[in-house]
Formats: structure tokens, C-alpha cells, sequence
């Protein structure tokens, strides 16, 4: 009877910590030397800056627990952006101000947080359109205005996705996803949207208006996103 009581102690007692459940969303820049760093090392980077901030983050159970946290949108390794989105649950609530303050005050050069506010705990961020830019030398414009005029005007355009690991290759109608493309004052600034099946890399992008991807990546920035 007594085992019975205890488990059934320890019962409501897990029911009750997960009606407890807050999450606030934080949007950060990360520009510098810092958009090098990989999406596996971003999540660390805030891992360790939420521990020593001493905010109380939700931690998962198991043998490993891990504090709940997420990136909805990966960025690309080399991608600077103004964009960025965390989302953070806790185990009690805090004011948004408080929560933005104390983390803000662990973060390295390279990263700024600009806001923070609560979200349902329910609540599943998911974005839907990205816009990025990228500044062209003079003498890159004329030919990469009028790539993009070509693929604006056509009804699809088709382009190979490179294999990655161990996954094959595929094609993908890059016109589908492409919202509006434009170079303006020497800088080209495009928007895709964000799909169920994906969407487009900033490399393909750029090979589609004849910059390669691998030398031009570190030149995009990510400037805005649609949740």
C-alpha cells in the first residue's frame, strides 16, 4: 500500500511540474566571426549562457537531460542574420525583460538579443518565409540583374540539389519557392518560402544568378523572417 502511495505521490507530482510549462521566444543577431559557427554550436552557445544566467529552463528526463530549447530555423554556416529566433521553455514564469537582461549579459561579441515575449506553451514556431541579401561588386550587377529577370520570368527553373552525406541528390523547381528577387542600389535581396518539403539554400540562390555559392556565402545576410 505504501509503494502504491508513493507512486502515486510521484505521479501528480510530474503531472503537476508538466502543467507548469512557459516559453518565451528571444530574437538575436548573430553577425562577426560568430556566423561560422555551426547550428550544433549555436544551441551549445546558449545552452551554457541560459546555465549561467541562472534562468530556470525545463530540462528533459532520462539519463541525459538536456535543457528544452530550440533554433526553428537553422542557419547556414557562414550566414550572418538579423533574425534569429530561440525559443526557450521554463519552469516558472519570468517577465520577458528580466529573461532578455540576464541573458544578454552572457553573450559573446558577435551576438545581440533585441526582444523578448511569451508564447502558448502549445504554441509551435514555424516560419514561412526568409528574405536575405547580398551586397555585388559594381561589376557583378548588370549580369546578376538580368539572371534574376530570367528566372522571374519563367514559370519554373529547375536545379539540382547536391548530395549530402549519405543522402542522393535531387531537383527541385527553385522557381516554387522563390517569393520576389530584386537588385536594388547593388545589392540583391531575395525571399523564398519555407514548406513543409523545405525550401531554398542561399547557396542555390546564388549559383542560380551565377555567384558560387561556396565563395559568396559568407557575404549573405539573413534580414528578415516570416513566423
Amino acid at each position: 500500500m505504501q509503494v502504491w502511495r508513493n507512486r502515486n505521490r510521484l505521479r501528480n507530482e510530474k503531472e503537476i511540474r508538466s502543467e507548469l510549462r512557459y516559453k518565451v521566444a528571444i530574437r538575436f543577431a548573430i553577425e562577426g566571426d560568430l556566423r561560422f559557427i555551426s547550428h550544433h554550436d549555436t544551441m551549445r552557445l546558449f545552452e551554457r549562457a541560459l546555465a549561467r544566467a541562472r534562468l530556470p529552463v525545463t530540462f528533459s528526463g532520462g539519463f541525459n537531460p538536456r535543457p528544452k530549447l530550440s533554433l526553428p530555423l537553422p542557419r547556414a554556416v557562414g550566414v550572418a542574420s538579423r533574425a534569429e529566433l530561440l525559443v526557450v521553455r521554463l519552469s516558472e514564469p519570468i517577465e520577458p525583460g528580466c529573461v532578455l537582461d540576464r541573458l544578454a549579459e552572457q553573450m559573446p561579441a558577435g551576438v545581440s538579443l533585441s526582444a523578448c515575449w511569451p508564447i502558448g506553451p502549445e504554441t509551435t514556431v514555424q516560419p514561412i518565409q526568409v528574405t536575405y541579401a547580398v551586397d555585388l561588386p559594381t561589376g557583378r550587377v548588370p549580369a546578376v540583374t538580368q539572371a534574376v529577370a530570367s528566372i522571374l520570368a519563367a514559370e519554373t527553373w529547375i536545379i539540382h540539389r547536391r548530395a549530402r552525406s549519405r543522402k542522393p541528390g535531387k531537383t527541385l523547381d527553385l522557381r516554387a519557392y522563390l517569393v520576389e528577387a530584386s537588385v536594388e542600389a547593388g545589392t540583391l535581396c531575395w525571399s523564398v518560402r519555407v514548406t513543409n518539403s523545405g525550401s531554398v539554400r542561399p547557396d542555390e540562390m546564388l549559383e542560380a544568378v551565377g555567384l558560387t555559392g561556396s565563395a559568396w556565402r559568407h557575404r549573405v545576410r539573413r534580414t528578415g523572417v516570416d513566423w
